[in-house]
């Protein structure tokens, strides 16, 4: 009899267990998600500001207007 109350509150203890590592599997996968999109609006950031400081001749030898640098990089960093 004890051995099954014992294995009771094992399994509600693993279960417990289990419910706590997938939360913070969650909240870590969120997290990577937030850092990520941050790291990606912060190298749009510097890309246009680096494009921003080109001369009209510079960006003609890149293949680049002052329009397509504004179409591209004027969107919002969630899209």
């Amino acid at each position: 009899m004890s051995n099954v109350i014992e294995n009771q509150i094992d399994g509600g203890c693993l279960s417990a267990e289990r419910a706590t590592k997938k939360r913070r599997t969650i909240f870590v996968r969120l997290w990577l998600k937030a850092y990520r999109s941050a790291m990606r609006w912060n190298e749009r950031r510097k890309a246009t500001n680096t494009l921003a400081r080109l001369n009209g001749d510079q960006l003609k030898d890149i293949g680049l207007s002052r329009d397509d640098i504004k179409r591209d990089y004027s969107r919002p960093f969630w899209r």
